[in-house]
């Protein structure tokens, strides 16, 4: 079995995979993947990227276990046909500690970097040279909200904690057909600090992890996000008044040290991916907890292009000795990006399953539960399951709800994806670089011809009593076929 442990490390890592988690949803393929196994790393349990993120994670997972419970249908095929799970779901060694959570464990850290490093019980000398390295406020910072923006501090505490429970059965569980990725920013703390460490140890022959052997032959890739947006400055009030903050006029020098320690020092990898862009507008300086809950980002969801890219790469075409670099270029340089800018084979790839979700999503939301004397409506016996509070058809609208603020935020940047339109009610304007015609004789693309489409999908079977997860089955198959049909016919997208 080929998995891809995906390792997001900080809140970039985190907002990265929240758009992978959207483009699996929408039926995107994982080439040669049988399971995608995503961990997050951050200190900071509250970091609101990283809550949102594994909510997003628990329900896309429960979506999916509820369509292929019974494995009646291929994984990887359709809306939210990629398995997704937790390391503790595939713990079949039985080892110790390890908790059915996407979030890597630290512990609970609680106290500030001095006290970690017990600074008061150290030597003169010791203090010393501690000051030298470390600025007061890097010393006196709280760890329980990450590393805001301090590699350095970063580098100290998760070099401590490369033991722990996941890390282990990780390297336990590695087998030659898994794959492993890192995302992470560059110039921030968590990110900076815990990438190329994990990198290390997934390595190091010498790092008491099993099966050194397998850990040194397994496929390991990575994005690195350069800076790509900038933060508020603090007032000269907040910063008298002692406010937290991050200093993003640093985020430039904190990347040029970044790769000019990763040309002399990092070496675990076949495939390395680069993403940045030049800074928009400021964005609300929030160090960390729930109040870092930075709005998406368009080269977040190109970043996690890198995935399938890295996961399409054949094995024998890997080389660790000589890695290869991959960026990302946009055939124009102007402030929206539409589909027209993909290649393509992206454009197959990508670009179609997100339109075909994108009609699911608008038509569920808009028109279905006015329908309730349509063949989907009445052979699916959704009426009693339609509004639902809990259980997998509430799972889809709230997965739906976030789906919708996701690409609204993707359209706030300067840098804005544009391609799908998240308040548009035309079906026919939904696209914005495909516009459907329309004209006396022809509609287009109606939710009368889409509600066609669904009932034609369906035909005459009824289901006999069924329970949620089979309606929610029943709905998601209508779909799937209906909505490629439709672009197909409708908007001849390939």
């Amino acid at each position: 079995m080929a998995r891809l442990f995906i390792f997001a490390v900080g809140g970039t890592g985190a907002r990265v995979l929240r758009s992978l988690t959207m483009l699996l949803a929408a039926g995107m393929r994982l080439p040669d993947c049988d399971q995608v196994v995503p961990v997050l790393v951050d200190p900071d349990t509250q970091n609101g990227d990283v809550t949102r993120t594994v909510d997003l994670l628990k329900r896309y997972s429960r979506i999916h276990n509820a369509l292929y419970q019974d494995g009646q249908h291929p994984k990887g095929q359709g809306f939210f046909g990629q398995p997704l799970t937790t390391l503790a779901q595939l713990n079949t060694a039985g080892v110790d500690g390890l908790r059915d959570s996407f979030v890597y464990d630290f512990g609970g850290i609680n106290q500030s970097f001095k006290d970690y490093i017990h600074y008061n019980e150290a030597s003169v000398e010791t203090r010393g040279l501690l000051d030298l390295l470390f600025t007061p406020d890097s010393l006196n910072a709280s760890l329980d909200l990450g590393f805001r923006g301090s590699p350095n501090v970063g580098s100290v505490v998760l070099n401590s904690l490369v033991q722990a429970p996941e890390m282990r059965y990780l390297a336990q569980s590695l087998n030659s057909e898994d794959r492993v990725f890192f995302v992470s920013s560059i110039f921030g703390g968590t990110g900076a600090a815990g990438f190329p460490l994990l990198v290390k140890n997934l390595r190091d022959p010498d790092v008491d992890l099993p099966q050194p052997s397998v850990r040194a032959k397994v496929p390991a890739g990575a994005l690195v996000l350069l800076p790509y947006f900038k933060l508020q400055q603090p007032s000269a009030q907040e910063k008298a008044d002692g406010q937290d903050f991050i200093d993003s006029n640093t985020f430039i020098t904190k990347t040029k040290t970044a790769l000019s320690y990763y040309a002399e020092h990092l070496d675990g990898l076949e495939s390395l991916y680069y993403l940045g862009d030049q800074a928009g507008q400021p964005l609300p300086n929030n160090p960390g907890r729930a109040e870092q809950r930075n709005q998406a980002h368009l080269l977040e969801l190109l970043g996690a292009l890198s995935v399938p890219h890295f996961l399409g790469q054949p094995a024998n075409q890997l080389d660790r000795g000589s890695p290869a670099y991959h960026e990302f270029g946009l055939k124009e340089d102007k402030a929206t990006f539409d589909f027209g800018q993909l290649p393509p084979a992206l454009r197959r790839d990508v670009a179609r399953p997100m339109i075909q979700f994108h009609y699911f999503a608008k038509y569920f939301r808009q028109h279905l539960l006015e329908e309730k004397n349509a063949p989907l409506y009445k052979g699916g016996k959704l009426a009693q399951h339609l509004p639902a509070s809990t259980g997998p058809l509430a799972d889809l609208t709230d997965f739906f709800t976030e789906y919708e603020s996701w690409l609204r935020e993707l359209g706030v940047s300067e840098r804005r994806f544009g391609a799908l339109h998240p308040d548009e009610t035309d079906f026919n304007k939904m696209v914005a670089d495909k516009i459907i015609a329309t004209g006396f004789f022809n509609k287009g693309l109606t939710d009368d011809v889409l509600r066609a489409e669904l009932n034609d999908a369906v035909g005459k079977t009824n289901l006999d009593n069924p329970d949620a997860s089979r309606a929610l089955r029943w709905i998601v198959e209508a779909f799937n076929k209906a909505t490629d049909k439709v672009v197909d016919t409708k908007l001849q997208y390939s």
